[in-house]
């Protein structure tokens, strides 16, 4: 992972979403506009019936929110943004997550009223837990 602009860093305030809080999910970078990592700490409380492994709709709520957080970091700086709503998310599970996961989130193309993420969640060994793509409405400041 590299270490990239603090400044848009600074745009994600995870500690502003309370789901994000009460989730555990941190921001750890940001490569560039449009392209973050969040953290999510495995603990128990977002286990399956088998405490080990982290629970789907966890995996799903942070690839939600790197998704949203790459937006964010894209288009933060705009005078006229105003947030961003999800329109349609997809997940696909590919292992397992029994320690803690990042997420990598990247805008793949925006338009002033759209944006096209991809999101790939990892554990630290480097196993791909899941990937996800969301279409996500740029909300704009009325005039």
């Amino acid at each position: 992972m590299t270490t990239g602009d603090p400044t848009l860093v600074g745009r994600v305030d995870a500690e502003g979403v309370p789901y994000w809080v009460s989730l555990g999910i941190v921001v750890e970078d940001a490569a560039a506009p449009g392209h973050l990592f969040l953290r999510l700490p495995m603990k128990p409380d977002l286990g399956t019936r088998r405490p080990d492994v982290m629970h789907g709709g966890a995996i799903a709520s942070l690839i939600d929110a790197a998704a949203g957080g790459a937006i964010i970091s894209q288009f933060g700086g705009d005078e006229d943004y105003a947030g961003q709503a999800t329109l349609d998310l997809n997940v696909t599970f590919l292992n397992a997550a029994t320690a803690d996961v990042v997420a990598e989130g990247r805008v793949l193309r925006h338009s002033r009223a759209l944006a096209f993420t991809q999101v790939d969640v990892r554990m630290e060994d480097g196993t791909h837990v899941a990937t996800g793509r969301a279409t996500f409405s740029i909300i704009r400041k009325r005039s």
